[in-house]
């Protein structure tokens, strides 16, 4: 498929762009496709292509691109004038809606990106511990921060042994302090997280928990896992956290911590939040979140563009049109039809591999091992991947570009969109297969 004005743009974005993009997850080879408008399900090129978008900003765009409600709110608010800096009526009515829909928290604040709701998060653990520690689960990526830019998407060749994870840097430039003090623990494994933060227990300030793990695909907490961390991090004065970036809105209309009936101390939010807008919150507790007040013994609360306007219109418009929970049961139920059929087809073709999905979240694994946390995933066949990555692309269906990353679908998408993530499977597997 011939995409000469992509190709252009992109010599031209290398003179001032490293990479020719803004996100090394964008990154591409040979190039980045360059879009010019989205509406749906749906992303029109620079070469005029429409695509059927199986990422949805990262899983943020629940609703569908320039969905009319969400839309006509946030350009009221930027026909007002009012952004940065400054505090009004609107500020309180989405905290209100939020708290409405997520009434395992007491308050929330509101900040711009997951990154720095996690940051807020750690501060704050730290205020109240005293201790300096982060724990966090193998594999989980909870930002670019370096105190939990740490064994995300780790090299196993490095990692250690599954009962003793080593805290291995994200990427060059992060302060070493952060990861050698950074304590790894693997996901779905209570016994041996229970040992390494009892060993730990006097310096670990906070336990940070993507409750379904989703950016390495989706793998959901097994029975009495999330409920033992509570208990346990309870006992040890750990402050527990639960990353609801991807999970919130999707896996439940209050997010994990309602699915599974677990309340964390502290949560943070984004994504789905505003359906794609940039917009992030940390809730938790009345007690926790005091600890963001003024005051020399708090954690700081700071930031220009914290509640900007235009964005929490698009929270409140977003979040009212998912309180009466018609879109988290139709998302589950569709991500339930598409494992059937998706499963269906990889068996007639005779391929190990099994989709996981929940709340439009999914992902094919390669492998035939059980996948149930980091490692096990990591088995995935990259090549089986890129044969159905490849496959779709040739259908104008965008997934993403590694085996372990995460797909999402709308509420904008139609039975026929899935029906063509199926056929993709079907021509990857089968059509080309000699024998079929």
């Amino acid at each position: 498929m011939p995409a000469d004005a992509s190709r252009r743009l992109h010599e031209r974005a290398l003179r001032s762009v490293p990479t020719g993009t803004h996100s090394n997850s964008r990154v591409a080879s040979p190039y980045p496709t360059y879009f010019v408008r989205a509406e749906g399900a749906y992303l029109w090129d620079v070469d005029g292509r429409r695509w059927t978008d199986f990422m949805m900003g990262n899983g943020a765009v629940i609703l569908g691109h320039a969905e009319p409600h969400v839309m006509a709110a946030t350009q009221d608010a930027v026909a007002n004038g009012l952004g940065a800096g400054f505090e009004s009526e609107l500020s309180i009515t989405a905290a209100e809606k939020f708290l409405q829909l997520v009434p395992n928290a007491e308050q929330v604040r509101f900040t711009n990106t997951g990154t720095e709701a996690v940051m807020h998060a750690v501060h704050v653990a730290r205020a109240v511990t005293g201790r300096p520690s982060i724990a966090k689960i193998e594999g989980a990526y909870h930002g670019w921060w370096d105190e939990v830019f740490v064994s995300t998407w780790p090299d196993l060749r490095a990692a250690g042994n599954a009962h003793m994870p080593v805290p291995l840097p994200g990427g060059a430039g992060l302060r070493q302090e952060a990861v050698t003090s950074a304590v790894v623990v693997p996901f779905n494994d209570l016994e041996t997280t229970a040992a390494i933060l009892e060993a730990r227990r006097d310096d670990v300030a906070a336990l940070i928990v993507e409750p379904t793990m989703i950016d390495v695909g989706f793998i959901p907490p097994e029975d009495g896992y999330l409920e033992g961390l509570r208990t346990l991090t309870s006992e040890l004065g750990i402050v527990l956290v639960f990353d609801e970036l991807l999970t919130g809105f999707r896996v439940a209309l209050g997010g994990a911590q309602e699915r599974y009936g677990v309340t964390p101390d502290l949560s943070v939010w984004g994504k789905a939040l505003a359906n794609g807008f940039p917009l992030a919150a940390l809730a938790g507790s009345r007690a926790m979140m005091a600890r963001t007040e003024p005051g020399s013994d708090n954690a700081p609360f700071v930031g220009t563009f914290n509640g900007y306007r235009p964005a929490l219109a698009a929270c409140l418009a977003t979040l009212e049109l998912l309180e009466d929970g018609a879109v988290t049961r139709s998302l589950e139920e569709r991500s339930r039809r598409l494992v059937e059929a998706w499963d269906e087809v990889v068996a007639k073709a005779g391929v190990r591999a099994r989709l996981h999905a929940g709340g439009g979240h999914f992902q094919p694994y390669f492998t035939p091992l059980p996948v149930r946390d980091y490692r096990s995933a990591a088995t995935t066949d990259a090549a089986a991947y890129e044969r159905l990555r490849a496959a779709a692309a040739e259908r104008l269906l965008i997934l993403p570009p590694k085996a372990l990353l995460h797909a999402a679908f709308s509420t904008a998408h139609t039975d026929d969109d899935l029906r063509a993530l199926i056929d993709a499977t079907r021509a990857a597997f089968i059509e080309e297969t000699p024998d079929a």
